[in-house]
């Protein structure tokens, strides 16, 4: 199987790149070609230097150009050739200097800014995306594969531009200085190029894919680890997650040791390769019958030649390598990328607005990759301030009824409308709803940070008024730094109660119109459970509510309840005056 070219992989970079980015790519040119002829001057300098050294005369030429008296000394003339080699040499490696840091800071500047976008289209996407996929994977795109991208990819074409560029114009030299010995060269270099091509650089790709592979698997498993410890431990699976970690951290580590290796290879070899180039090159001038004095010159500019391109060129190897270990991290954010890119899943209504009701019209859902529908022609309406509870066995439907009320999942048949014209799956939509899971996410932060979610700035009287609301207060006034105080990862810190109640002061922080619990009672003890209803109800006045529950005892103070089964509504009853009602079936 062979590899994909560098070629393409920098297509698919360009690709992702912004305008304003491309142009950034102009300047890094910019600075290339800036740096490799200033390494040109140095190399032409250093040469007249060395002249200048065995032939002093041959310095005054060049120092009466430049504006000198022509009456100078032997040794003025070698001091200042010297002090003009050493202020070239000085410029050239500011200027390269500033071209390594502007290289850097400009790709990590794309790494940020692309990250950004790409965690912006994670956001977009359609809820049923992540449905079908490992949470892992994403985290190993954003945090790996984007990173790898920029600070092996595009860091390693910012210097393989930069050192080729130097490259071909200091050859270019050595072919003006002498062709005969630039053909020798160029021969030597051929082959060793070709091993790199057709051997070296195929194999990297086959580790940067191994490699992929096991930061995947051990991402994976220790996600699985830190989340699942408190059954690991019960159930007495340390070893079995420690050595899976352990099998696949041991792969990544055994081929980034051969890659780390291998990359110091070339260096060895371009060592030996530059002496027995210099022994090559002192005989092919012997034999030429050049005298002392004049291979000094040419000497002294193979040398600088030998000690600036054979660090070059093995960098270029080098960041070679690197790429094409870096293009299958290349390939799948290219793939996410392009498979994210779903901005229409949500819309804007500035408009929107809920008068009257939530109309249901025969609405089919079916999951990806399953063929029997989840939602099978459910239709039936919710008005405006009433109270709907939602009842049914695991698996009848009613959570993926929620997540399409939501506007999360999206029907391939029947409408789902607010008001008779707003879609669910509107932005607005979302800000009139306050939703309390069966199981709440809570982020290891303070309490006020878990109520407000992702707000910078905490409105303390909407924070304060959620906590009296979901009848919090005695728990927060209890707590030793009040709304300061840590919950611990995921809440642990806290009883389940405890957890429910701040995840109802979340919902309650944004002053919805709608009210949404998923089952949000079903973990709790029946003590814990009742005292958590009397809250529920408490809330729920004056707004639209909707609560799915396993207990149809859970759902008495309900105006009606719509009972589930086989992804189908049953019946609906009319909880006030206990008649069926024949809608639905």
């Amino acid at each position: 199987m062979s590899s994909p070219s560098i070629l393409s992989a920098i297509q698919k970079l360009r690709f992702i790149l912004t305008k304003e980015e491309k142009l950034k790519w102009v300047g890094i040119v910019a600075f290339a070609l800036s740096t490799s002829l200033l390494e040109v001057v140095t190399a032409s300098v250093i040469v007249v230097f060395a002249q200048v050294l065995n032939q002093p005369d041959i310095g005054q030429k060049y120092l009466c150009m430049l504006g000198f008296s022509d009456a100078l000394t032997p040794g003025r003339i070698v001091l200042y050739i010297a002090v003009i080699v050493g202020v070239i040499y000085l410029i050239k490696n500011l200027i390269a200097a500033a071209e390594v840091f502007y290289q850097n800071f400009t790709i990590q500047k794309m790494n940020y800014h692309f990250k950004k976008k790409l965690l912006h289209r994670y956001a977009e996407a359609d809820y049923g995306f992540y449905l079908t996929r490992n949470s892992s994977l994403g985290v190993t795109v954003v945090g790996g594969d984007a990173e790898l991208m920029f600070s092996s990819g595009m860091l390693s074409i910012a210097s393989i531009l930069s050192e080729g560029v130097i490259f071909i114009c200091l050859i270019g030299m050595v072919v003006f200085m002498h062709p005969s010995l630039a053909i020798m060269i160029f021969g030597i270099s051929a082959c060793l190029g070709l091993f790199v091509v057709k051997i070296m650089l195929p194999q990297f790709y086959r580790w940067g894919q191994r490699m992929q592979e096991a930061a995947l698997n051990s991402s994976q498993n220790l996600l699985q680890f830190f989340h699942g410890f408190k059954e690991i431990v019960l159930l007495g699976k340390r070893e079995a997650f420690v050595n899976a970690f352990q099998y696949h951290s041991r792969k990544k580590s055994r081929i980034q040791a051969i890659q780390t290796a291998t990359n110091a290879l070339p260096r060895m070899v371009i060592e030996v390769l530059f002496v027995g180039l210099f022994v090559t090159t002192i005989a092919f001038l012997c034999l030429e019958h050049e005298s002392p004095v004049q291979m000094i010159g040419v000497l002294g500019g193979y040398l600088y030649l030998g000690f600036r391109v054979m660090p070059g060129l093995n960098r270029v190897i080098n960041q070679l390598n690197v790429f094409k270990a870096a293009i299958p991290s290349i390939d799948r954010v290219y793939t996410e990328y392009n498979t994210v890119a779903a901005k229409e899943n949500y819309v804007d209504i500035p408009d929107f607005v809920f008068d009257r009701c939530i109309e249901i019209k025969g609405i089919f859902f079916r999951y990806p990759n399953i063929e029997k529908d989840a939602l099978n022609d459910i239709a039936f309406q919710i008005k405006k301030g009433e109270c709907i509870g939602i009842v049914g066995e695991t698996g009848s439907g009613k959570s993926t009824l929620v997540d399409v009320l939501l506007g999360l999942l999206k029907t391939y048949k029947g409408s789902l409308l607010i008001d008779g014209k707003y879609p669910v799956n509107s932005y607005q939509w979302h800000q009139k709803i306050g939703y309390v899971p069966q199981s709440v996410y809570l982020t290891d932060d303070t309490v006020e940070s878990n109520i407000a979610f992702g707000e910078k700035e905490i409105d303390e009287s909407r924070l304060n008024a959620a906590i009296d609301a979901a009848q919090l207060r005695k728990f927060v006034d209890q707590l030793p730094e009040g709304t300061k105080t840590l919950v611990g990862e995921r809440g642990i810190r806290l009883s389940g109660g405890e957890r429910q109640r701040i995840s109802i002061a979340r919902a309650l922080y944004r002053n919805p119109e709608v009210l949404i619990f998923d089952e949000a009672t079903s973990a709790l003890d029946n003590k814990t459970e009742a005292r958590l209803m009397e809250t529920i109800n408490a809330v729920s006045q004056s707004r639209t509510v909707i609560m799915i529950a396993h207990r149809l005892t859970t759902l008495k103070d309900c105006d009606r309840i719509v009972e589930m089964d086989g992804g189908k509504v049953k019946k609906i009853t009319n909880v006030i005056n206990k008649e069926n009602m024949s809608e639905g079936s």
